[in-house]
């Protein structure tokens, strides 16, 4: 058998799909570009060889691209094709797939709504990712969603015509960094620095209110900046005077991989703060949880972290153990003050969490999608 897998944006994303794949009977080909491709380097180090790579980067002319893409697919001869973003060119996509006229076509849809409810508008670009979308849609047989949380939500809007799968964002393979709450209680909030995805006023507050409380408390904001917004957000943690309290932050487009794994392994806690009602695609509007999910929870899995998350962020239900749910930040602050006063008590979150992501192994996930991987 081989295996096409599609990424060209969320390496991170793609990353456990092609772990998963990687079976004795099944040949790997990864469609990418230059970027992507050398992040994918950066994850799998001295594997990267164990796969097939097919680079191909855009260009002004987008025929040129996708029938360059085309026929790299179609040399492949591919049983299986798993699509696992498309983010723009839906149109140009689906007349692509269709070309192919491969038996299994999967695709992973990352926002439910953008791609099930979106609609024509007097806006040229908008309308012609609605016509693309419904191509997709009507083209393609088998989609997939990161989150269990999203299994619902998706079945309904296709009214179970479509075959879905629940391949995560993440697989559990490493062995858990264990902790210790000693000197302080360091907390990570994953992610670019986005307006719409991630409410950034809430870490500023947990600072100042842990700094009156003279609670030592370390929160790193890991991930770069694209825009002025997250500039913003550098400089003014950047300003911080405390003593207690350290808000760290990194004052570049990308976190290396290594330095993000490193700060993950050191983290007693995932801080989740999304924006859980946002607006990403088209002002067409999502519910982190229900309709598109944190990449957040995934981290968490990966290194078998506990999260602290607000309480109407919907969980998958095997994470649920391991997470604390806040309502505000007084409260968060009296369950941290507490929490480094008993620090034996981190204990039982962190073996909880190890417990959580080992329903997460490549055996498990593969056990749980016979459909894509011939096993029960």
């Amino acid at each position: 058998m081989k295996t096409g897998i599609l990424e060209m944006e969320h390496f991170e994303g793609a990353y456990p799909i092609i772990q998963l794949f990687d079976m004795p009977a099944n040949q790997v080909v990864v469609f990418t570009n230059t970027y992507t491709y050398h992040r994918f380097v950066e994850l799998f180090k001295e594997d990267i060889d164990r796969f097939q790579w097919v680079v191909i980067d855009k260009t002004r002319n987008r025929l040129l691209f996708f029938w360059r893409l085309y026929k790299a697919a179609k040399k492949h001869q591919l049983d299986l094709f798993y699509v696992n973003t498309i983010s723009n060119n839906h149109l140009l996509y689906a007349w692509m797939l269709g070309l192919l006229r491969i038996h299994r076509v999967v695709l992973t849809v990352h926002d439910l709504n953008c791609m099930f409810r979106s609609h024509w508008s007097i806006k040229l670009r908008q309308s012609l990712h609605h016509i693309g979308k419904k191509a997709l849609i009507k083209r393609i047989k088998e989609f997939n969603v990161i989150s269990e949380a999203m299994i619902e939500n998706i079945r309904e809007a296709t009214r179970n015509e479509k075959t879905i799968h629940n391949l995560p964002g993440s697989v559990f393979r490493i062995e858990q960094t264990v902790l210790t709450i000693n000197n302080y209680i360091h907390l990570v909030v994953c992610g670019a620095l986005e307006k719409k995805r991630r409410d950034y006023s809430q870490v500023f507050d947990l600072v100042k209110a842990a700094e009156e409380k003279q609670l030592p408390l370390y929160i790193t904001l890991l991930g770069g900046y694209v825009d002025e917004f997250g500039r913003s957000i550098v400089q003014k943690a950047q300003t911080l005077n405390t003593k207690y309290a350290r808000l760290t932050v990194y004052d570049s487009s990308l976190v290396p991989q290594d330095e993000f794994d490193k700060q993950l392994n050191n983290a007693h806690f995932i801080l989740i703060t999304d924006v859980i009602d946002t607006a990403i695609c088209f002002a067409i509007p999502e519910t982190y949880g229900r309709t598109k999910s944190s990449g957040n929870v995934f981290d968490g899995i990966k290194h078998a972290r506990p999260f602290i998350v607000p309480t109407p962020l919907r969980m998958p239900a095997n994470l649920e153990s391991s997470c604390y749910r806040y309502s505000s930040n007084n409260q968060l602050i009296m369950f941290l003050s507490k929490l480094y006063e008993n620090r034996n008590d981190y204990m039982s979150w962190q073996q909880q969490a190890l417990a959580n992501s080992k329903e997460y192994t490549i055996d498990k996930v593969r056990a749980r999608n016979p459909a894509l991987f011939g096993v029960s």
